[in-house]
């Protein structure tokens, strides 16, 4: 990777960890997961994916790591620099990379 890949890299980091911290990082409610109703499936190993997230209004793609799913719902977690972050999503909103169906 060339030092000019590094720079844009790095100045997209910037940019997203900008967005997460002047927005709050929206999450699936306890009422529309139905955690008390619904079987949840927790992964040993997480599932790499790529998933959009919302940071307040804002939509951002993210690769992410699949911790456990619903019917409806993904658990997620996905690092923007050296900070981690965590949500439920609807199932919808993410999408399992070739690599890793493939490696199941």
């Amino acid at each position: 990777m060339g030092t000019s890949q590094r720079e844009a890299d790095a100045a997209a980091d910037h940019f997203l960890l900008k967005i997460a911290r002047e927005n709050a990082l929206q999450s699936l409610t306890e009422k529309e997961l139905r955690l008390d109703e619904t079987p949840v499936t927790i992964y040993p190993r997480p599932v790499r994916a790529k998933a959009w997230v919302r940071f307040g209004a804002i939509p951002m793609h993210v690769e992410c790591w699949i911790h456990r799913t619903t019917s409806d719902a993904a658990g997620v977690s996905f690092t923007i620099r050296d900070k981690t972050f965590r949500c439920w999503i609807w199932g919808n909103a993410v999408r399992v990379e070739e690599a890793e169906v493939a490696a199941s």
